[in-house]
């Protein structure tokens, strides 16, 4: 079965565009799965309502509402739903719209007809194309070139989370990153741990439907240098 996880923090208005459509591709290639939205640990809005509206459209499709552990950072999210997916495949989404629920199939057959590890939904490689403002994407743009530089990345778009993982690669990490550097730290530690096969596809990423981004561009820029400086140490300390 696979795992679609969702992190969400009050993305209801998005989840309820992106859920039938979800669902909808899912059922349509004859695809067993769990959908997960990880909301916050406490709600802040109405996404346990949206999960059960949607609950029950299609055989084989189970959708779980689940609250994250730990705190209500990213990194909470993604350490919760690698210790709550039963799936043997688990894909990690956007709520916001940025990744499109189609792609999910893509993924999924990328996985299970080459025997990859890690699928990566790619912006950066030839086909791959992102909707965001220059600004963005020269700042992404960047930061991948320097993570695939010091970390020994054979990857060329380390930071988006669009990916579909084998569960067993990623339930034995030891995940340290609170926020949206945890996306590198999995493929850092993972790089570091195992002799995995990866792949990157092409993909479009979306601007946002609805709502506001939880990235901070301000906030990022001055914590590029700190955050590197944290990777390295926790690439450093795997490695003993």
């Amino acid at each position: 079965m696979l795992s679609v996880c969702i992190p969400c923090y009050k993305e209801a208005e998005n989840l309820d565009v992106l859920l039938p459509r979800l669902i909808g591709s899912l059922a349509d290639n004859d695809i067993e799965a769990e959908i997960i939205l990880m909301d916050t640990s406490e709600p802040l809005d109405n996404t346990a309502d949206i999960c059960a509206k949607h609950s029950g459209m299609a055989e084989k499709i189970y959708i779980k509402h689940m609250q994250r552990e730990g705190g209500n950072l990213y990194g909470d999210a993604i350490r919760t739903i690698f210790k709550k997916a039963t799936g043997d495949r688990i894909i990690i989404m956007d709520a916001d719209g940025s990744h499109s629920p189609e792609d999910c199939v893509k993924l999924y057959n990328c996985m299970c007809n080459g025997n990859y590890d890690i699928v990566i939904g790619s912006r950066y490689i030839k086909g791959g194309k992102t909707d965001n403002p220059l600004i963005l994407v020269f700042m992404s743009y960047i930061l991948n070139i320097t993570y695939r530089l010091f970390f020994h990345l054979n990857v060329y778009d380390v930071s988006d989370s669009f990916r579909i993982y084998n569960t067993s690669v990623v339930k034995a990490l030891d995940l340290q990153c609170d926020n949206f550097d945890i996306v590198e730290e999995i493929l850092i530690l993972a790089n570091i741990k195992q002799n995995l096969n990866i792949k990157e596809i092409p993909i479009l990423f979306n601007k946002r439907m609805y709502g506001e981004s939880k990235r901070d561009l301000i906030k990022f820029i001055f914590s590029y240098i700190g955050t590197i400086s944290k990777l390295k140490k926790i690439q450093r300390m795997a490695k003993k």
